[in-house]
């Protein structure tokens, strides 16, 4: 009989957040979005503070994705304080439409609460090289 997956909130901050970056970023996984992250989930960019029910994150997911295609994650640092998890990370890709080569870097904290992403601060740059 196969092992049963680990719960969310059995693995540390780092864990939760390197698979939520790769399984919803770099694998286009949705389902990821029910495992990882709380509901409602509040996200803090340059656009301002919204929060989102999962639905909505979904949506968004599918919306950034056509801007990348199916991009390729690096991630350049990462660093865990208490329920935060602190990272530095690129996304190279193609634009879904044009085909035009696209690059995206990040500096993104996430705050963990009972195993589960239920916040972000995301500053990001586009076209450049933050290696």
């Amino acid at each position: 009989m196969g092992e049963m997956p680990e719960s969310s909130s059995t693995r540390s901050p780092d864990e939760i957040v390197a698979e939520w970056q790769q399984r919803a970023w770099g694998d286009g996984d949705l389902n990821a979005a029910d495992e990882l992250v709380a509901e409602p989930f509040i996200r803090h960019g340059v656009g301002g503070t919204v929060t989102r029910t999962r639905k909505e994150l979904k949506h968004d997911l599918r919306e950034y994705r056509k801007a990348l295609g199916t991009p390729v994650i690096r991630v350049h640092e990462r660093t865990v304080d208490g329920d935060k998890v602190w990272s530095r990370t690129s996304m190279r890709g193609q634009h879904s439409i044009t085909g035009e080569p696209r690059r995206i870097d990040f500096i993104q904290i996430h705050r963990i609460e009972d195993g589960r992403i239920v916040e972000v601060w995301t500053l990001h740059a586009t076209d450049v090289d933050w290696d």
